[in-house]
């Protein structure tokens, strides 16, 4: 028998397959199918599921083979693409996503890529001097004691750079000079470059926030550590870019944070990613394993509701991804529209999709057969045999999708739960 693969749904209980199935079906058989609710659909791809003149949804993939989740994300950027929606994807060294992306998008020109083989990652790219304070001041952990005047200090770096006709980088503030600022200001003055109010503005903003010049210097060389294999340096073949450069230029940015751990890019990525929200950008994000419990700024991010931008978190295992934490995993799957469920190796996983997909009443029935010989009388010579038979029919609730059932899930199988077509689905994803 040959199947058909094809990227459309089309239902494997009908036709003459369907016909066929249903001459061995019961009544009970058919009860608990319409009960259990579940839809049969023949092999297709998962771009079936995010059809671009449906719009872009959120989404959440789980489980299953890398390859698969690759082409659900890969999936989802084209129909955000088609919709006019940049997107920005997250992820820690998923060199087949990379690859797969690369290859889609690459052609088009729309299409960005920031890891260790091409480096162009620069944090204060396009922004002005306030973005660029808001950005370092909500970014830098609690313990690096960073205060509000610290925001003064970066204006008056800022006011000097532009005044001595250079672009504000991350390079120039992360090699600033210090302990020479206040000379190389008078030299501007000298020079005829800045009036005497500008020059004293300047030296007066970085005189109020002088104080927080070595809290700075500290950031910026934790921030330069764990960017380095990502970070933009003149002349290096690269052009300069970040989330929100890159979500004016309506492409896909895909960056590799290399680790979760780095706190420090994690914050500034999601800092820029509200920011975009503030400028009025709309846009789609797609995650890629990255643990809930990794980066607070993250997960409250993760964790807040918007209509303004489409979701889909991609994980080998979405709820241990959550690290424990039930009301993030109830938000989020409460917020998707789709979510893909292919087979999982933890119990407590399994049984977690296992109670979303719900309940259901199963009826068994069952068949009893009794034997026996009546009793003579004094009008019968012989006894004589008789048999009954009775059926009956239990009720009990069962899981739609046993965990038992998701731990065993082939390659390729999956369930997928949409709330557009109101209905869970079950079929073999091709690639």
């Amino acid at each position: 028998m040959v199947i058909k693969l094809s990227n459309e749904l089309q239902r494997a209980d009908k036709g003459f397959a369907g016909f066929l199935k249903s001459l061995t079906m019961t009544d009970t058989d058919r009860a608990n199918a319409a009960n259990r609710r579940v839809i049969e659909y023949q092999p297709c791809s998962v771009d079936a599921f995010f059809e671009p003149n449906r719009g872009v949804y959120n989404a959440v993939i789980s489980g299953g083979e890398n390859r698969m989740r690759v082409n659900a994300m890969v999936a989802q950027a084209i129909c955000a693409m088609k919709n006019n929606f940049p997107v920005v994807i997250l992820h820690q060294g998923n060199r087949e996503l990379e690859n797969q992306m690369r290859s889609t998008f690459f052609g088009s020109g729309k299409y960005i890529e920031v890891s260790s083989r091409t480096p162009c990652f620069e944090p204060f790219f396009s922004l002005n001097e306030l973005e660029i304070a808001n950005q370092i001041l909500e970014a830098a952990p609690k313990e690096y004691d960073i205060r509000s005047s610290a925001r003064y200090y970066i204006e008056g770096v800022s006011g000097y750079l532009n005044k001595s006709g250079k672009h504000l980088s991350f390079n120039l503030f992360s090699t600033c000079p210090h302990a020479l600022l206040f000379d190389k200001v008078e030299d501007l003055r000298l020079q005829g470059r800045i009036t005497d109010a500008e020059e004293q503005e300047i030296k007066s903003k970085l005189m109020m926030g002088q104080s927080e010049n070595y809290k700075l210097d500290t950031y910026m060389a934790s921030l330069k550590m764990e960017m380095s294999s990502l970070m933009y340096v003149p002349r290096n073949g690269q052009h300069p870019t970040n989330i929100i450069s890159a979500l004016n230029d309506q492409v896909v940015f895909c960056i590799d944070v290399t680790s979760a751990t780095n706190k420090l890019l994690l914050n500034t990525l999601i800092f820029q990613l509200k920011l975009a929200l503030t400028k009025g950008l709309r846009y789609t994000l797609l995650v890629d394993a990255i643990p809930l419990n990794a980066n607070k700024a993250y997960a409250n991010y993760l964790k807040t509701p918007t209509d303004r931008i489409c979701t889909m978190i991609s994980s080998d295992d979405f709820y241990s991804m959550m690290g424990g934490d039930e009301r993030a995993f109830s938000t989020l799957i409460g917020n998707s529209q789709i979510t893909v469920v292919m087979s999982h190796n933890s119990g407590n996983s399994a049984t977690k999709w296992a109670e979303v997909f719900g309940q259901y009443d199963k009826y068994e029935t069952s068949y009893s057969r009794s034997k026996g010989t009546s009793r003579r009388t004094p009008f019968s010579l012989f006894a004589s045999p008789h048999q009954s038979s009775s059926v009956s029919i239990s009720e009990r609730r069962e899981y739609v999708v046993k965990p038992e059932a998701i731990m065993r899930m082939g390659y390729g199988e999956a369930y997928v739960l949409t709330a557009a077509r109101g209905e869970l689905a079950h079929l073999i994803l091709n690639g």
